[in-house]
């Protein structure tokens, strides 16, 4: 064995592998936005261990900018003074033919300035309404819309229904214009086709109305064309309930100490998995599998803002809980923790929605009343008795005063005591008003 080392693995080999690592680590130390622009290009095509290396960034203080068709290259680049700006290539169905196109049209005619402006210049064969969905999902051609007074300072939100609203009329205007182009022909009036004219500069086309996506849809439509959530994430609004929840987060679980796998869980083990940690995320694979005795069970992979960690659901919890398990369903895992020095993983033993953490760590259901009569408190009485259970109620009433505002605190009779559920702040609120209701 002694001899074998003397050749197996032999000092120039060691040199090269500690010479390759101290350049590395000099980069990443001195150059950390170059190193991370590098890192982020290399794995533009892997999901996950992009969302790793985003989730560095940030941990380490590096900017990275958002995709932009005016900003944005064909792979992560370094802007001065600015950050590290998200590379077209890594945003999914947009092809480099496409994005070769979209730079050579910047290039030749300065700033894109609209949808109907870059269509006029484009390669339609490469960049077809797919590309344009995808682009608009990803947040791309949000500077478009900033552009426009009537769109500046509308959130992202709504800005991007609007543009995806104007696509097919964007590429119907191009292929047009580029077909009379073809032909020798011009508008009779000029504006958009004229051949003297840069892509933008004629009258710009409003963008038409749309409805505003909710905060779900535009994180499911970013992590559809990202593969990962950009302007926040689906737990974020958790994220009090779940610290006082004493739930810890992914990258939290994969950090502690490793600790040894247990010989004394699995199905028809002689003892049950007693729960020490705590977690909440959104399931993003699922594989459900089967015992050698034919109960069915899952693993899961639940992600949070930091990361994700795998979930074990044996056949036990499975028959309680498996309904639950689907992706994209956000949930609240408790179980046990193990881990090695590679790898971390739950074995659960309860899943629950995470909107129950809410009902979990509330302790009381504080109801605003701006103007309330008779029949508002007996519509209340009336929900409060469709909602039994532990939590107290407190009204805070806001009574118009002759210049100032009269506000009264009341706690409820002792008597009525409610279950802080979805379904009951829904129908408080129908009485009352939307945001009238908080758990405490």
């Amino acid at each position: 064995m002694e001899y074998f080392a003397g050749y197996g693995f032999n000092k120039s080999h060691s040199t090269a592998y500690a010479y390759l690592a101290y350049q590395t680590a000099f980069l990443k130390a001195n150059y950390p936005w170059h190193f991370a622009s590098a890192l982020l290009t290399i794995e533009a095509q892997n999901t996950d261990k992009l969302a790793l290396y985003l989730g560095e960034c940030r941990e380490r203080a590096i900017p990275v900018l958002p995709p932009d068709v005016n900003e944005s290259q064909l792979r992560f680049t370094v802007e001065p003074e600015r950050g590290v700006r998200f590379g077209l290539t890594a945003i999914k169905n947009v092809g480099e033919g496409a994005i070769a196109s979209l730079l050579a049209v910047r290039q030749a005619h300065g700033p894109i300035t609209s949808l109907h402006a870059l269509c006029e210049e484009l390669d339609l064969r490469l960049a077809n309404k797919r590309v344009f969905e995808s682009l608009t999902k990803a947040g791309a051609f949000d500077s478009l819309a900033r552009l426009d007074a009537a769109t500046a300072t509308l959130p992202s939100a709504m800005v991007r229904p609007r543009l995806m609203a104007n696509i097919d009329a964007a590429c119907e205007h191009g292929a047009r214009h580029q077909r009379d182009k073809l032909e020798g022909q011009a508008q009779l009036f000029g504006g958009f086709g004229s051949d003297d004219a840069a892509p933008g500069t004629p009258a710009r086309v409003p963008l038409p109305p749309a409805t505003p996506w909710t905060e779900q849809e535009q994180l499911a439509f970013e992590k559809e064309t990202l593969g990962l959530y950009w302007s926040g994430h689906p737990t974020d609004r958790y994220a009090g309930e779940l610290r006082e929840f004493g739930a810890r987060t992914t990258a939290e679980l994969m950090a502690q100490e490793p600790r040894p796998q247990s010989q004394e869980w699995g199905p028809g083990g002689r003892k049950p998995i007693e729960p020490d940690a705590a977690v909440g995320g959104v399931i993003a694979t699922v594989r459900q599998l089967k015992t050698k005795k034919g109960d069915r069970m899952a693993v899961f992979t639940l992600e949070d803002a930091h990361g994700g960690i795998e979930i074990l659901c044996f056949p036990d919890t499975f028959q309680k809980c498996g309904l639950l398990i689907e992706a994209g369903a956000m949930v609240l895992v408790r179980g046990k923790l193990e881990n090695d020095d590679e790898n971390a993983r739950v074995l659960a033993t309860e899943i629950a929605p995470l909107d129950s953490v809410r009902e979990r760590v509330a302790r009381e259901v504080a109801i605003r009343v701006t103007a309330g009569d008779r029949r508002t408190f007996e519509a209340l009485g009336e929900v409060f008795s469709r909602h039994r259970g532990d939590r107290r109620v407190s009204l805070e009433l806001e009574l118009p005063a002759s210049a100032h505002r009269l506000r009264i605190r009341a706690d409820i009779s002792s008597q009525i005591r409610v279950r802080p559920s979805p379904s009951l702040i829904a129908e408080v609120e129908q009485i009352v008003g939307q945001g009238a209701v908080s758990l405490r």
